[in-house]
């Protein structure tokens, strides 16, 4: 598509109000997204006086070249794997398909574009649904957004998916959420609902990738509800160009003896920011936030996660881990906060960097905030380079330099790609073992 084929957003907010308006949603999603504008008019970008974005500077940035891609409604059909409860795709925003087992049929499970469900295309029972459960997680994502780009996101909202999982739902196999681009010069702003109620037992994995050339720039949001006794594990994978720019706010709310599991992979873009809050309102709870990333080349990685403790008897535990290379940069900040009435919690939160070499980078900030007594809370950082030794060892049994690197870093990484799905560990082993061979190959 030309860019004289696209809205850009920033001749004025005209264009994007008119967007807006010219787009077929229903009056709360159209009313939502509007509040949502009316903010953005007046948010400044955020600079490098926030400590958040005190080593992510946007001043420079050139959000004019992007344009907003339309992102249709449902065209095509997909094919459903033998090991997925469910399959979402979308192609450059645009829904091409879904499909979902007789199982989760069954069960009620709810796997579709959450702009085409509220607007009727599935039905007016199936928009019911969609205005019933996922507004008041747009809403609440809405009210509690802190800078413009989330706002951004709101706004501009080209697609996302919508996933519901009625009480008593348990899913033996996954339910795939894939994002594929293929553009230039083009802004994707996906927002992605799950719902979950009492008695819940699944998993969901994201994925998003880019052509190997096209500078896009994807802004994502995504708001998970876990409802009581409910366990749900939620994994995404980030692998765009290395030409493209990744955004990502997320916020998860966990009920009474619920369990969220958070799984960030991220490998791609030159720039990518993204901050996932987890927020324990009810006792009994638990969440575990585990991450993975490999910058190399330029890029710059900038992660943030948050641990809100609202409630008493709640447990969290994050664990993030990366490797930097060339000059790229890493960035990993954790928050533990927890409220005065938020007694008896126990959470940890954990980051490990190796450094490959001296252009490389790792910034590690680790941070609690308590606000009552009776807690066990505590953090840990490490940061350090391939141990000497051991690469010499592996090159005297035989080993190539670029073996023994790749063997010594599958085996820093495996502890957090086994608590990943079985499927997805060998997808994660291959993109640690390519970005090995990458760097290398640029090192010639």
């Amino acid at each position: 598509m030309s860019t004289s084929q696209k809205e850009h957003l920033y001749e004025g907010t005209g264009a994007l109000s008119d967007y807006i308006q010219n787009q077929d949603d229903p009056s709360w999603l159209r009313d939502l997204r509007t509040a949502a504008l009316t903010r953005f008019t007046v948010e400044q970008w955020p600079t490098t006086e926030l400590e958040e974005w005190r080593r992510t500077d946007l001043t420079s940035y050139d959000f004019d070249r992007y344009a907003l891609r339309d992102s249709g409604s449902t065209d095509g059909s997909v094919s459903l794997p033998d090991d997925a409860s469910a399959l979402i795709r979308f192609e450059n925003g645009v829904c091409v398909g879904f499909a979902l087992s007789a199982e989760a049929e069954s069960a009620g499970l709810v796997v579709a574009s959450l702009r085409d469900a509220a607007r009727g295309a599935y039905g007016s029972d199936m928009a019911e649904i969609v205005q019933q459960k996922a507004e008041p997680v747009l809403r609440e994502y809405l009210e509690n957004a802190d800078n413009k780009l989330q706002l951004w996101n709101f706004a501009a909202l080209t697609h996302g998916t919508f996933v519901y999982l009625p009480e008593n739902t348990r899913l033996k196999d996954p339910i795939y959420i894939e994002n594929s681009v293929e553009d230039d010069e083009a802004v994707l702003a996906p927002y992605h609902v799950i719902v979950a109620e009492h008695l819940v037992d699944a998993m969901i994995v994201q994925t998003l990738s880019g052509a190997e050339e096209g500078e896009v720039l994807v802004n994502e949001g995504i708001g998970v509800t876990i409802g009581e006794e409910s366990h749900v594990r939620f994994m995404a994978v980030q692998n765009l160009n290395i030409d493209s720019t990744y955004f990502c706010f997320g916020n998860g709310s966990i009920q009474k003896d619920g369990d969220l599991q958070h799984y960030l992979c991220n490998f791609g873009g030159m720039l990518s920011k993204s901050r996932f809050d987890c927020t324990l309102d009810g006792p009994g709870s638990l969440v575990r936030l585990n991450g993975l990333y490999f910058p190399f080349q330029d890029q710059q990685m900038d992660m943030r996660t948050v641990q809100h403790h609202r409630a008493p008897h709640a447990e969290s535990r994050t664990y993030y881990k990366g490797a930097v290379r060339d000059e790229a940069h890493a960035i990993y900040q954790g928050l533990i906060e927890v409220a005065p009435n938020a007694t008896k919690t126990d959470a940890y939160l954990t980051n490990k960097n190796l450094v490959m070499n001296d252009g490389a980078r790792s910034d590690s900030i680790p941070t609690l905030q308590i606000n009552t007594d009776d807690v066990r809370c505590s953090h840990g950082s490490s940061t350090g380079k391939l141990d000497f030794l051991q690469l010499h060892y592996l090159k005297s049994r035989g080993y190539s330099p670029i073996e023994a690197e790749e063997t010594l870093l599958m085996g820093f990484f495996e502890d957090i790609i086994d608590k990943a799905p079985e499927r997805l560990q060998n997808e994660l082993r291959d993109l640690v073992s390519r970005r090995v061979y990458e760097a290398h190959d640029d090192d010639e």
